[in-house]
């Protein structure tokens, strides 16, 4: 068996050489270039993308789409080797995506001061929310929509309040952190709950008690105002900054699992990984 092609650090170093469009989707076939477990598609989508990052290096942006393509065409293939990660089926229900997944990087559990960063993402009747702490957490959930969905007219605000939401019910054990997000507005409204405004919602959302009790940004708005360690900052989003884009990621495998049956946990395991071992190493770079 012949050894993966680059490491995590090289894929990330190479991938940011790629045109903005074409990274998430070499991100989501990664595993082609950082492991070999025999299977000949995945060997031949694997090259294809280390030709992809080698024609972006000298800015032969079209053959790097073209080569990307192809990558693509081979690691979606449904004759891949029976012990390869990527054959299909059969992966959990779309349902275990929508009450979420929550997972730590123990190698990093012990960092601190914590920085956290969130994002949403939203196709068609599909969404996503993911997150990230450079402690080593990390999750997504996804969700759809329907014609009694409460969100209201601001879906994409709502889904990166949310967000927010779904990172705090998995470090409540940390009292101050860092809070990163991509979206002016969404800060807005946290910093205004913050400030004890808790009644100031975004527009349409509806307030009318949920099964679960309050509605979810009803409940964020209160624990933001309990939260006086809480410091949040704005972060440009597609920048390369490594924790947006690990939360923006996250946000899309659990949005494409809602419609696509594919191991989104193990893909989304790969990508925190390798996007914390980037930001852990610049961290030390910058030390």
């Amino acid at each position: 068996m012949s050894s993966p092609l680059m490491r995590p650090d090289e894929f990330e170093r190479a991938v940011l050489q790629l045109p903005a469009d074409l990274r998430e989707r070499a991100r989501r076939i990664r595993a082609c270039v950082l492991r070999d477990d025999g299977c000949p598609y995945c060997r031949i989508a694997g090259r294809s993308l280390d030709l992809a990052f080698r024609a972006a290096l000298y800015d032969q942006h079209d053959w790097a789409r073209v080569l990307v393509a192809e990558a693509e065409s081979y690691a979606d293939a449904d004759r891949h080797a029976g012990s390869c990660a990527r054959r299909r089926p059969t992966f959990a229900p779309a349902t275990q995506v929508w009450r979420g997944v929550h997972r730590q990087v123990t190698r990093w559990a012990d960092t601190a001061p914590v920085i956290a960063a969130t994002d949403a993402s939203w196709k068609k009747d599909a969404g996503g929310l993911g997150y990230i702490t450079t402690d080593g957490r990390w999750g997504y959930r996804g969700r759809t929509t329907d014609r009694n969905d409460p969100t209201g007219p601001a879906k994409v605000l709502v889904s990166e309040l949310r967000a927010v939401h779904l990172l705090l019910s998995a470090i409540e054990d940390v009292p101050e952190f860092l809070l990163l997000v991509d979206s002016r507005r969404a800060l807005t409204f946290l910093r205004t709950w913050q400030c004890g405004r808790t009644d100031v919602m975004p527009e349409g959302y509806d307030l009318r008690p949920r099964r679960s009790g309050a509605p979810a940004l009803v409940r964020l708005a209160e624990r933001v105002a309990a939260l006086p360690g809480l410091r949040m900052e704005h972060v440009k989003g597609h920048s390369g900054h490594p924790l947006n884009e690990a939360a923006d990621s996250l946000a899309k495998i659990a949005r494409r699992r809602m419609t696509e049956p594919f191991d989104a946990v193990g893909r989304a395991a790969d990508l925190a990984a390798s996007f914390l071992l980037t930001w852990h190493q610049q961290a030390a770079v910058a030390a």
